[in-house]
């Protein structure tokens, strides 16, 4: 008999039984569990500035938010044993949840980590966010130390008795022991059974009362006693580091902005090589390289067919990209009439298409970045415009916009000021695309009917999605704001013509951009700017319809002058932090550039490097799978523990993972129409049998518990791996990477929630005519990890 073709039957077999069995499953809940351990559950909307620290897949590690942009954690939680933790960019991705008790909630933010400073001799390091968070209040630094018999609380994410990587913060009442120097002891309130655990490294320890919370502690190390992993007969309480005595150097390092501008780079040859001498030149802000941020420059000259990519370096200058006298990919930019805008054409949320048109003529060009400097066309029309809007006008405009309230700005507006015309158009498949609206009256009540009419997108609601219009007539005061309705209606939610928030747009130079003001990676306020008169003014939107400025100057912004008529202002991401919290102000035909943001005091803190110290009580999550695991979701096997002692007894081995991937019984109920993802070890010639038995066979099971669960594993002589849905549209598609055991090569293989995926000899790339067959094709499962 063949035995790939048995093996292949098998598991078509068991994918249907196990469809028919979870279809006659009654759904069972999670039981939550308590943590830091001995702790309970904080409710939503309390204590949002302790933070969820994530430093790669070394360590895990809970923080509190100080200021609008930073967190206090532990150092220790930023480097390997025994190395140094410096000032400067992380040496591993780190990213910092916060404003959010669940986990798995929507609440909060989720930013990267983008430079962190860590405290001379203390194992505490200030770590500054990418992106500003204003909705969820710092945590303020006491000033005053704690002493012994102090009533504290403290709060965290470690593990708990029972849960790996909880889901949910947890806190508990305590009592301040012996206080040194640096720092000091704590135990549960009323001899209370509370321990910090693995992954509580960092987690503050504060003083609750009418003022709010005050910040005196962070957990540095503990003994453990009834976590999970640890002994259950273990030292209960935890030792903290004092930070009571650093509130000077907290805010130093972490201030927050002023309204004041100040200058972060000043050009007077132009920018990158690029020399801005010609009056017709033109600056557009890019995402070159596919990440999500605008953090580069495209400067153009329409009929001059100069086009430069600038990239701002590591030590602060700018170097070119790309520089061409020849147009750029294929389009020669010949005509002075010639308009260049960033676009999402694959609606992936990223502006990494750049879109080329020529009004009065019909041309449009949809250009692609890839490899190298590369640009290709992925849409060309010479004559026709796009998706039927002729763009045979000359006043013809084109801007991106947020139609589908989605955060992607992948569809085009597309107006003809004078004309009453306006065109949205949707990408659709290939290179189609087609008007979800086309109107000759106008948008929304808006008429279009003045040449000096213009559009952009703006953010009105701070939602992060630019997904309302502004529409302004320069010289009368007119402006309107538009939201997209049901079907294709827009509706005004505010209009005027008396200007906005006392900005009176009673002068045809002025000009309105969208700017992320607070650094918050939304477009939620608006620059007014009259050049060649000094005039700015950024205003926030606040209650109902009402505006109200936030900056107003007649003497230009920061240091420039904003003197001549040529002046113009964009929004782009200077620091590549996702947001467009800098202004690049620039004077075509004079070479003058600036970029200006806003202002966070003269404090510049000197480098520092230390060596936090080895603890032998460390609670640092290293995300090592526990040893002994119990866990709710053993299913009918009557198997009590799930960790790694129980794995080895049933021949595979868990290495680590962050939690959010767990071994569990193949016999768990489906929850909410997922399953478990069932991964089949073959059996030749009476091999050992690896996992448990199931439906014939023999087969490991994992749950996802997480979006962003991993677990490393070795599990020999894989064959399958089936994914967890239960029920259409249910369940988490994830990738698989495995090692040949003869080769040492190592591949991934996508499994889809609703499929299974071929590994080892049942694989259609296994070569049965090989010498070697079938161990030529073994191959070991080395991790599951999930798409998000």
């Amino acid at each position: 008999m063949n035995l790939q073709r048995t093996f292949r039957f098998l598991s078509v077999i068991t994918l249907a039984l196990s469809l028919a069995v979870s279809s006659i499953v009654l759904w069972a809940g999670a039981t939550p569990a308590q943590a830091v351990r001995g702790g309970s559950q904080v409710a939503d909307g309390t204590w949002g500035f302790v933070a969820k620290v994530t430093v790669g897949e070394l360590h895990g590690c809970t923080g509190a938010l100080v200021s609008s942009q930073y967190v206090l954690t532990a150092a220790s939680c930023l480097a390997a044993a025994g190395q140094s933790v410096s000032t400067g960019a992380p040496t591993l991705a780190t990213t910092v949840t916060v404003g959010r008790t669940d986990l798995l909630g929507t609440g909060g933010r989720v930013l990267p980590v983008d430079w962190i400073h860590p405290h001379r001799d203390r194992d505490v390091a200030l770590v500054r966010l990418a992106l500003r968070v204003i909705d969820v209040a710092p945590v303020r630094v006491s000033a005053t130390a704690p002493a012994e018999g102090d009533a504290l609380q403290v709060a965290g994410f470690g593990r708990t008795a029972q849960e790996w990587a909880p889901r949910r913060l947890h806190a508990a009442p305590v009592v301040a022991g012996t206080v040194s120097a640096g720092s000091f002891g704590w135990t549960g309130a009323d001899a209370g059974d509370v321990s910090a655990c693995q992954g509580d490294a960092g987690a503050p320890v504060f003083r609750t009362g009418g003022s709010g919370p005050e910040l005196v502690g962070l957990g540095i190390g503990a003994g453990q006693g009834g976590c999970l992993g640890a002994a259950e007969d273990g030292p209960r309480g935890a030792d903290a580091v004092r930070v009571d005595d650093l509130a000077n150097w907290v805010r130093l390092v972490a201030g927050e902005p002023t309204a004041d501008f100040a200058t972060y780079g000043a050009q007077v040859e132009g920018i990158g090589g690029y020399d801005l001498k010609d009056a017709r030149d033109q600056v557009v802000a890019f995402d070159y390289e596919h990440t999500g941020k605008l953090d580069h420059l495209l400067l153009y000259r329409p009929g001059g067919q100069r086009v430069s990519i600038v990239k701002r370096g590591p030590d602060g200058t700018y170097v070119p990209v790309l520089s061409s006298t020849t147009g750029i990919g294929g389009y020669d930019l010949k005509s002075a009439a010639d308009r260049i805008i960033a676009f999402d054409y694959e609606s992936s949320g990223k502006l990494d298409h750049l879109l080329l048109y020529r009004p009065g003529v019909g041309t449009v060009h949809i250009l692609k970045h890839g490899s190298g400097n590369t640009f290709t066309p992925v849409y060309a029309s010479t004559d026709a415009g796009i998706g039927g809007y002729n763009m045979k006008d000359a006043r013809d405009q084109v801007v991106a916009f947020d139609y589908e309230h989605t955060g992607k700005l992948d569809h085009l507006l597309l107006y003809r000021p004078g004309a009453e015309t306006v065109w949205i158009l949707k990408h659709g498949a290939g290179n189609s695309f087609s008007a979800v609206l086309n109107r000759t009256t106008g948008i929304g009540g808006y008429d279009l009917k003045s040449a000096a009419d213009r559009i952009i997108a703006y953010d009105y609601d701070g939602s992060g999605k630019p997904d309302h219009l502004v529409a302004y007539r320069p010289g009368t005061g007119t402006v309107w704001i538009l939201k997209h309705g049901t079907g294709n209606s827009f509706s005004a939610v505010f209009h005027t013509s008396a200007g906005i928030g006392g900005y009176n747009l009673e002068d045809v130079r002025d000009q309105v951009v969208a700017y992320d003001y607070e650094h918050t990676g939304k477009l939620d306020h608006l620059v007014l700017y009259r050049p060649g008169a000094a005039t700015a003014w950024i205003l926030k939107h606040g209650t109902g319809n009402a505006f109200s400025a936030v900056f107003h100057s007649s003497a230009g912004i920061g240091s420039y002058d904003l003197k001549s008529a040529a002046d113009r202002i964009i929004a782009w991401d200077h620091r590549s932090s996702g947001g467009q919290g800098f202004l690049f102000l620039y004077r075509p035909g004079s070479q003058i550039a600036q970029v200006l943001g806003r202002y966070y005091g003269p404090a510049v803190p000197a480098r520092v490097t230390m060596r936090p110290a080895v603890r032998p009580d460390s609670i640092l999550e290293k995300f090592a799978y526990p040893v002994t695991y119990r866990h709710e979701y053993a299913g009918t096997s009557g198997q009590a523990d799930w960790g790694t002692q129980a794995a080895e007894a049933k021949n595979f081995e868990l290495v680590s993972g962050n939690g959010g991937i767990i071994w569990v019984s193949c016999t768990a109920s489906p929850e909410n129409g997922v399953g478990v993802i069932k991964v089949f070890p073959g059996l030749l010639n009476g091999e050992t049998e690896i996992g448990e038995p199931h439906l014939g066979v023999t087969a490991v099971c994992f749950k996802v518990l997480a979006p962003t669960g991993y677990v490393k594993i070795r599990i020999p002589n894989v064959y399958e791996v089936q994914g967890d849905s239960r029920s259409p549209g249910a369940g988490h598609d994830v990738d698989a990477t495995v090692v040949n055991v003869a080769s040492g090569a190592e591949r991934t293989k996508r499994v889809e929630r609703d499929e299974s995926e071929q590994f080892g000899r049942t694989d259609t790339t296994c070569d049965e005519g090989h010498p070697d067959y079938p161990d030529n094709c073994r191959e070991t499962l080395l991790e599951l990890r999930v798409v998000s």
